[in-house]
């Protein structure tokens, strides 16, 4: 298993499908109860390797069941600097001062 070096945070982003229940661990700016949605997860980890389960849980807490989950894999910080991508560059900083950050679609 790689790590990687000691206190160094990267941010995965996840691809998933989901039904958003209406029961979360918190309140935020949640979609309609009921629909389904596709979702990008944007998550710090420690280790520099995908974490699916640690994934899966974290939008249990968003209030996400049904889960369709695609692998993780490390943002290209560069790529963030392209216009483009401007909008999930606070995601991206959404993920180190809070852990994680959802983008969901209708």
């Amino acid at each position: 298993m790689s790590s990687s070096p000691a206190g160094m945070v990267r941010v995965y982003v996840y691809g998933a499908e989901a039904t958003y229940s209406g029961v979360c661990d918190f309140e935020w700016d949640a979609p309609a109860v009921g629909g389904r949605h596709k979702l990008m997860l944007f998550l710090a980890q420690s280790e520099d390797v995908p974490r699916e389960e640690d994934a899966a849980l974290e939008l249990a807490k968003f209030g996400f069941v049904d889960l369709r989950l695609w692998e993780g894999r490390p943002v290209d910080v560069e790529a963030l600097n392209d216009p483009r991508m401007h909008a999930f560059r606070k995601h991206y900083e959404g993920a180190f001062e809070e852990g994680c950050s959802v983008v969901w679609y209708p």
